[in-house]
């Protein structure tokens, strides 16, 4: 698909924007893992989501309710909301 270029491979974008990772980079990779994807300067990075990538934006995610709601307790909730226990 492509020549060498230093530590690197030559891909081509198609139509859809999509390209191939070339075998020598799979490693570690499987079908339907999630890369990020970042630009620094004039290079697009990719790598694997980490663990640590999950859980950073999982403690991003901020939940706001009403002030009145804001102390009431698991169980409360649970009675208020119809809520039960499996």
């Amino acid at each position: 698909m492509g020549w060498g270029v230093g530590v690197g491979e030559r891909v081509k974008i198609d139509e859809r924007w999509r390209i191939v990772i070339p075998s020598k980079f799979r490693e570690g990779l499987k079908p339907r893992d999630e890369l990020v994807v970042e630009r620094r300067g004039s290079e697009i990075i990719l790598r694997k989501v980490s663990r640590g990538d999950i859980l950073r934006e999982f403690n991003e995610v901020k939940l706001f309710v009403e002030e009145k709601l804001r102390y009431l307790g698991a169980e409360a909730g649970k009675h208020r909301y119809g809520g039960y226990k499996e």
